[in-house]
């Protein structure tokens, strides 16, 4: 009888496979068996040999020699891979061919049922290519606001009805778990038994053992009960299917949520991700959500560039030839939705606030000057702090400087603006801080106008719904006063059209994704965002990069972003305009 000497695993960054020897004297037998039956040079690593997933006809070695032994995830691993590329030039070919071909052939194609007719052109095409035959999943990229939600439920409905899915897990951030299955009851009623795994954890395993259809939780329980949803995954295999909502929560390959999730994928048929914003800082974003459908199918053998315009270009061009996804806009497939115009509000520091930035601003430029690349390198989470305690002097000096009791320029500012909108308009008002303690302030400083709050203080799911609910219908409450990096997805604000920016962070995902609160399917009124911002502070760049961020977002997925018009661009477009006519006269 012959003995298995290694063991072939799936390798700890998911990146091909890893044959770890039994016995560490075995460690060059095993090589050069490997080598011997592959013709080439293997990576060693201090656990075992790398492999490629190419490699698949170890399976014929192993079943052949016995000296090998696959894990059952291995295995897994191996057949997704095989699959996705024996359909993947058709399946990408019939992705195309739906987003053109003629709308009644489409719907006869979906059974043209009086289900389906609620559902908008676009989104119609969005589920006729997340259900082909074939497919492996899809990305659905759409803007955030034209329904990528309704188009998840319904395209998983048709799998069902099609006999091609039994179950589907769903993650998403914890603000947005709550109303995945209120969306299901409201589209579905009671057709699917939909479990939300949330609370402590005896409660969660009660609820997973209870079974269901639809699995909904965050993406931290991905990681604490990662064992058990592989398990219920598992049990139906090509059957079941996930989805990850903003999933640019995953942009991270080595974050351990973008680990476990790609480890449980592998036991899905088909995979989704749902996101408006998928590369909101820089274009290599992305990767790891495609990665994720498609088991690196797109970026398979891509090498990422140096240079980040390189980075991007190369990216954009491989996810335009290899990846299989959708993306709408809302200018182009909600026509009738009212503008959204942006003004910058620039304000004067007062004093005291002034005399106080300026000194940080001296001591950091500085530390700067006599810091090398390398100490600079090396206590580089220093400085951002220290830039980042600047930005926060800008919104409310009270929070780091003790003793402080002058009035915020941007506090000025918000008074004549409130009152204004909601006392001489009735105008509801969403307002966004990114600071705990200025949340604390303005909470307390504006209670006239009946304030809901919204952000990471708040972390009753009962309470954020509560939140929003009251912004949405109750006539008394005026303001929601939200940290977009709590608040900024998936909710629903439309009852206002104004919102205001007292301050925000550098992330491009937060601001992107906190724009389209207001403006949304719903909105019937031009969106207005008002962005405070302090004179001659690193404010105003910052948010410049920001700007510059969205329209790389844009770019990095085939748009032709029409820029957001603002009162200054307006302003310079008829300067321009009047100097041409006077010029002609």
């Amino acid at each position: 009888m012959i003995h298995a000497i290694a063991d072939i695993a799936i390798a700890p960054d998911h990146k091909g496979l890893l044959v770890v020897p039994r016995v560490p004297r075995q460690r060059m037998e095993v090589r050069a068996i490997l080598e011997r039956s592959l013709s080439l040079r293997l990576r060693a690593t201090p656990d075992g040999f790398k492999l490629p997933y190419q490699s698949a006809n170890l399976l014929a070695i192993g079943a052949a020699s016995g000296r090998f032994k696959w894990t059952a995830e291995a295995l897994r691993y191996i057949e997704n891979r095989t699959l996705i590329s024996a359909h993947h030039k058709q399946v990408l070919a019939e992705i195309q061919e739906t987003k053109s071909c003629d709308i009644k052939e489409l719907k006869r194609r979906l059974g043209d049922s009086n289900d389906l007719r609620i559902l908008d052109e676009h989104q119609l095409r969005n589920v006729a290519a997340m259900t082909l035959k074939d497919s492996w999943g899809l990305c659905v990229f759409d803007e955030q606001g034209v329904g990528k939600t309704v188009t998840f439920i319904y395209a998983f409905d048709l799998l069902c009805r099609n006999d091609l899915a039994d179950i589907t897990l769903i993650v998403a951030p914890k603000s947005m778990v709550a109303e995945w299955p209120q969306d299901f009851t409201h589209f579905k009623r009671d057709l699917y038994q939909t479990v939300v795994l949330t609370g402590p954890a005896s409660a969660k395993m009660a609820s997973l053992s209870r079974g269901g259809d639809v699995f909904i939780t965050n993406f931290e329980t991905v990681i604490t009960m990662e064992r058990e949803l592989t398990a219920l995954l598992r049990r139906f295999r090509d059957r079941a299917v996930i989805a990850v909502d903003e999933s640019f929560f995953i942009k991270n390959p080595d974050a351990q949520r973008t680990q476990a999730l790609k480890r449980l994928r592998e036991w899905c048929g088909r995979a989704f991700v749902l996101c408006g914003t998928p590369a909101p800082n820089a274009a290599k974003d992305i990767i790891e959500q495609v990665n994720f459908v498609d088991c690196g199918a797109t970026f398979e053998n891509f090498k990422l560039p140096d240079d980040d315009n390189a980075a991007r270009n190369a990216i954009a061009d491989c996810i335009k030839a290899r990846a299989g996804f959708v993306r709408n806009l809302k200018r182009d497939v909600l026509p009738d939705l009212p503008m959204k115009v942006i003004h910058r509000i620039v304000v004067p520091l007062p004093p005291i606030q002034k005399q106080l930035y300026l000194s940080a601003l001296m001591d950091f430029k500085q530390d700067l000057l006599e810091t090398s690349d390398l100490t600079f390198r090396r206590n580089l989470t220093s400085f951002l702090a220290r830039r980042s305690a600047m930005l926060q002097l800008c919104s409310n000096p009270a929070a780091i400087v003790e003793g402080y009791t002058e009035t915020p320029a941007k506090f000025k500012a918000l008074d004549s603006l409130l009152a204004e909108l909601i006392l001489d308009h009735r105008e509801k008002i969403v307002l966004w801080s990114f600071y705990t303690k200025t949340i604390d302030a303005l909470i307390h400083r504006y209670a006239e106008y009946q304030p809901v709050r919204y952000d990471g203080k708040v972390t009753d799911l009962g309470e954020r719904r509560a939140a929003v609910r009251n912004f949405q219908k109750d006539e008394e409450t005026m303001l929601f006063i939200g940290n977009p990096a709590a608040a900024g997805a998936g909710l629903t604000l439309h009852r206002s059209r104004t919102a205001i920016y007292e301050s925000f962070s550098n992330q491009a995902a937060h601001y992107l994704q906190s724009i389209d609160r207001i403006h949304r399917r719903g909105q019937q009124r031009s969106a207005q965002y008002l962005v405070l911002l302090c004179e001659g502070t690193l404010e105003m760049h910052q948010f410049e990069r920001l700007i510059a961020k969205e329209a790389a977002g844009y770019e990095l997925l085939g748009d032709d972003p029409a820029e957001t018009p603002s009162r200054e661009s307006m302003l310079a477009e008829v300067l321009t305009n009047l100097g041409d006519l006077a010029t002609d006269a």
